[in-house]
Order: structure tokens, then sequence, then C-alpha cells
């Protein structure tokens, strides 16, 4: 299918990279207006997949008068470009009916992106991305570091799709600081204006993390924490299976109203956990709460953290006493994920060859595979007896 895009004068700087990215999504028909009010004109007359305009050269009333005008196209989106991140000036454009924002000069990857999530909403399958929530009852397993490197590695599996992490924990929660974000906007923002829910606010309110990857940070004011409701965390997560491939939730370790929406809303769960009892414990009823929400057994996978060989507790063991297998190890390298964490950036940005970013690699393309069940790390191991010994004096007391 050949498509067709309008291109305002300086709306895709000075190169070539607007020009050969459009080429490779069968844009065939470029053409170039002076003004916006040229561009207006045009689209009176003949259809135009994309239009991209320069939002500083822009007013308030032209995009208004654009955005009516590609309404009445139909199938038109609209790509708004400045020279500066000006939140101001980005919120203003997207509110006025722009789909998506871009740094001038383009960056190809970023441009590449942006284009193929604009030619995926143009689909009639759209709204079908993928979701993982992470979760985890109890705190300290590390279920944030999973969401956030996760995310990472979905979004560098499939840069045109892109990949959003979402911040569910009750406050701000730790995604800002695992990223080093300083958001203009948070989730707080999305909540008071969960009514006007659409691709424009929610791009709106995410932060850039760069290399196809997004996030919707906590917030600080505690009074909206009650807002993250059911019905809230349901639009939230509707909305992002709508605008990415993929989406991690950062659960909340509490069962509350907004996590278990969450996790219906998921297509699949990983269940946190460590090789030690008080973790076991915490994963055992997790399992049992989703056995009586009727969860499938494919769609909860359990995932062993900081995993060291020689524990007392063995993987073995864990899946006898959980009665599952074990879907995922990841390595223990403190060293590593401390250094990521101090400098505010994914795993595998900070040290790509580390085991750890390996490890996260693999984890992403195990969960998004037409087929997990090969995958050696999530191999069912040998079953024991001697777990049973730490459970039992539990057990009688019971």
């Amino acid at each position: 299918m050949t498509r067709r895009a309008l291109i305002v004068g300086g709306a895709a700087g000075g190169d070539s990279t607007a020009p050969d990215v459009l080429t490779q999504f069968d844009f065939v028909a470029t053409q170039e207006a002076a003004s916006v009010d040229e561009a207006i004109g045009k689209l009176h007359h003949d259809h135009y997949d994309l239009v991209m305009v320069p939002l500083q050269q822009t007013q308030v009333v032209q995009l208004q008068a654009l955005d009516r005008a590609v309404r009445r196209a139909g199938s038109t989106f609209v790509i708004g470009t400045a020279p500066e991140a000006d939140p101001e000036l980005i919120l203003r454009a997207l509110r006025s009916g722009v789909h998506e924002f871009q740094l001038l000069p383009l960056r190809p990857p970023e441009f590449t992106a942006a284009i193929d999530r604009l030619m995926v909403r143009a689909r009639p399958e759209a709204g079908q991305g993928f979701v993982i929530a992470v979760f985890s009852g109890k705190g300290g397993l590390g279920a944030t570091t999973i969401a956030v490197n996760l995310g990472h590695a979905l979004a560098t599996l499939n840069p045109r799709g892109g990949a959003a992490v979402v911040d569910l924990v009750a406050g701000s929660g730790d995604v800002r600081i695992h990223l080093d974000l300083k958001p203009v906007y948070d989730r707080g923002d999305l909540l008071r204006k969960l009514d006007q829910m659409d691709s424009q606010l929610f791009r709106s309110v995410l932060a850039d993390c760069g290399e196809g990857m997004w996030a919707l940070p906590g917030t600080d004011a505690a009074e909206l924490d009650g807002g993250l409701d059911g019905a809230a965390t349901g639009v939230i997560v509707g909305q992002l299976k709508q605008d990415f491939a993929f989406g991690v939730l950062d659960c909340d370790h509490q069962l509350s109203d907004g996590t278990l929406a969450a996790l219906d809303a998921a297509d699949r769960i990983l269940l946190v956990t460590e090789l030690a009892v008080a973790a076991l414990r915490s994963t055992q009823r997790t399992l049992a709460v989703g056995r009586r929400l009727g969860y499938p057994d494919e769609k909860v996978c359990i995932v062993v953290n900081r995993h060291r060989s020689g524990e007392v507790v063995t993987a073995a063991d864990a899946q006898e006493l959980l009665k599952r297998d074990i879907f995922w190890r990841i390595p223990n390298d403190y060293r590593t994920a401390t250094g990521a964490l101090t400098k505010g950036q994914p795993i595998a940005r900070y040290d790509g060859r580390s085991k750890l970013a390996t490890s996260y690699h693999e984890l992403a393309a195990k969960l998004t595979a037409p087929d997990t069940s090969l995958a050696r790390n999530g191999s069912r191991a040998p079953r024991r007896a001697s777990i049973g010994r730490f459970f039992s004096k539990s057990r009688k007391r019971t």
C-alpha cells in the first residue's frame, strides 16, 4: 500500500532523514507546503496519510484549523517538530491535534519509531499491545529493577513498536529513580484528566527515555493515590495497549483494587521471588490468589531474582514447594545493578556486556517468542524433598 506525506517548510529539518525513513514505510509521494495554511488547502483537495508541521512557526489557531481539516480527511496523522523540547509547546501542540512530537534534527531511530506507531494506529488491529505486569508479594525483591530493565530490553527488540513502563506503585514509586527522570508531568497529571484520556494526552505525560522506551513515573501528590483504583488503572492499561507494542506495569505489592485490575488486564504476570524462605512463602500466597481469580498457569510466570549457585534453597526446592516451574532466573550481580541504579540508567545501557544485560535481553526474547516452552532458562529442574523442612512447622501451626 502506497502512502502520501505532506511536509510544511522546515518541519523535516535540512537532512534526508525524513524522506529516507518515509520511503521505508511506503511513502512514495511526499509533497511540500510553504505554510500550514497552504497545507490545509491541500488537505481540502487531496488525501495525505501524514502531515509534518514546524511547531515554533505555527500558531495555536493554525494547529486547530489543521486539526479540523485532518478530522474531515480521516486517517491522517500529524507530527510536530521543533529544535527544542519545550514542554509547554509540546503539550499545547498535542492538545491541538498533533499526534507525535519529534526533536530537530530528526534522529532515524526515534523518527522510525514514531512513524511505526502511527501506522500501527491506522491499522484495524491497533490496540493489541502486549502488556506484562511485574509483581511481588513483598517489597525488596527487585520488581522495579526488573520492570525497568525488561521495558528497555523489549524496546530494544522492537524499536518500531516501542515499549513503555508504567509506575503503578502507591506514591512516587522508584521508576523515576532507576531512569534518573525529572519529569515535567507524572501519573498525577494523568489521573486529573482521566476523562479526557486519548493518545495525545497519554503521550504528553510520558517521559521519553530514548531507544524506543517511554515511562510514566509515579506521583508525589499523596492525595491522588486514592484515584489509582481499578477503573483508572484499566483506562491507563487500555491506552497503553493502543499506543505501544509492549507495556510493562510496575505493580504495587499490595493487592489493592488497582493492582488487581492491572494483573487482570496483563497478558503475562511476572511473579518475582528469591530463593529465600520469606520470599517463597509470599509467592505461595500470591499463586493461591491467582488460582482463586482464575488465572491460567501460563499467565503467571515465576521469576527468581538475584539467583546464585550454591543457595541453601535451590531452584529445584522452590519448584517443589510452588508446584510450578521457574520461568526465568536473573543472576545476582550486585556491582552492575548498583552501578546502573546510581547512574540512573538501564543495565544494558550501563554495561551491555554484563550477564545481567544478557539475561534481560533473553527474558524479553522468551516472553515475545511464539513458543516459550523450549527456552533453556525455564526448563524443568529435578525435584527434591529438602524444601519441606523449611515449611513443615508453619503448616502444622495452620
